[in-house]
């Protein structure tokens, strides 16, 4: 006891360096960051977002986060105000008695966390780490949770042999505890895919594989999978964890991690075993006809139906939830959950009302005002 007391008593300098260095950084980070995030005005409402749209103009082509936006101008009738570029713009309301909207770019995750901390941002939706939005969680800020619609899936590159086999793809799914992963994992922000919520069943996967021929003797691997993702945290960890999962029945994963763009060439030239991604949808009602009819540029799989192409050439527009039966009978993807939307807001704003769920947009914020 005596001896652990004095290497505590020698490690608190050094204790006390390293706040002292964390603090110091802190303050640098603030003191250099670009323009836009020492500007932030004072007046209004302060959203910092992560990217510029592309445009504020409905007569173009928008991006994710333009479309995000843009439901304020088409449907709420804001007007675009002060606007430097499209990483700093104001949107001024369509009556008085609501504040402007003051958006800013600051694309460092850990400068948007510090001027959150320091009081100069009002806004922050969906665009810090999880593990720093659930910290102001429990630090007491205020944040609001509502439900979303993107969804993580796992692909299969159905062109290879292996992964050909519907018996493997299914023996993989049961292999996967998503279940306990949706719990667990992810600080409560997704939730459940409908009939994505098994508990994993390595025996039974294990069983699967033997009699699809891919028994091996001893622990010797029955097969590799090359498994692409990006360094974002999420998705490594989303790697690992399948490749744990894998283990358990002797599948063996190679995680190749990749920049953005590098990612998405070598899916569009089927240079991959699997690999996770996300469907993005506005609403509930999105069109997917883009990632599973044949030969349309998501569908990263190989996946061709002509039941399902005669579907989607007859009703364009139908939703994720209008081809679950094929996802279910052909499983070119693994559904493993939706997530959720995060509002983290300063102690100026407070909701008027409730906070609308119809979509993924900013337009929420007409029901903020300034305390």
């Amino acid at each position: 006891m005596v001896g652990a007391v004095g290497a505590n008593r020698k490690n608190r300098p050094m204790k006390i360096a390293a706040i002292v260095v964390m603090f110091f950084f802190c303050g640098l980070i603030l003191f250099t960051l670009p323009p836009e995030g020492k500007n932030i005005r004072k007046t209004g409402i302060r959203v910092l977002i992560d990217r510029p749209p592309n445009t504020l103009s409905p007569g173009q082509i928008p991006d994710i986060m333009a479309r995000k936006i843009l439901p304020l101008i088409e449907e709420e009738h804001y007007t675009i105000g002060d606007r430097e570029s499209l990483e700093r713009f104001t949107l001024n309301p369509p009556t008085p008695r609501l504040p402007p909207l003051h958006f800013e770019v600051v694309r460092d995750d850990l400068a948007r966390a510090l001027l959150y901390r320091s009081g100069k941002c009002d806004v922050l939706f969906d665009t810090l780490s999880l593990s720093k939005t659930g910290y102001f969680a429990k630090a007491g800020s205020h944040l609001r949770i509502r439900p979303g619609f993107h969804l993580s899936y796992l692909g299969f590159n159905l062109r290879d042999p292996v992964l050909s086999r519907i018996e493997v793809r299914r023996a993989i799914q049961k292999a996967l505890p998503i279940g306990l992963w949706t719990r667990s994992k992810y600080f409560g922000f997704v939730e459940p895919f409908p009939g994505s919520t098994a508990e994993g069943d390595p025996a039974g996967a294990n069983l699967d594989l033997d009699r699809a021929g891919f028994a091996t003797p001893g622990p010797h691997p029955r097969f590799t999978l090359r498994y692409l993702t990006t360094p974002v945290r999420e998705g490594a960890e989303l790697a690992s964890l399948v490749r744990e999962a894998l283990r358990k029945i002797r599948v063996e994963v190679e995680i190749i991690p990749l920049e953005t763009s590098l990612f998405f060439s070598k899916l569009n030239r089927g240079d991959f075993d699997i690999f996770a991604s996300r469907i993005h949808r506005e609403t509930d009602h999105t069109p997917i006809r883009d990632f599973f009819e044949t030969g349309r540029k998501r569908n990263y799989f190989g996946y061709s139906s002509p039941e399902l192409d005669q579907l989607l050439k007859n009703h364009p527009e139908t939703s994720l939830g209008g081809i679950t039966e094929f996802i279910q009978r052909d499983l070119p993807v693994i559904p493993l959950f939706t997530w959720k939307h995060g509002i983290l807001l300063s102690d100026r704003v407070r909701f008027e009302g409730d906070v609308p769920t119809q979509d993924d947009s900013f337009r929420f914020l007409r029901l903020l005002r300034l305390e």
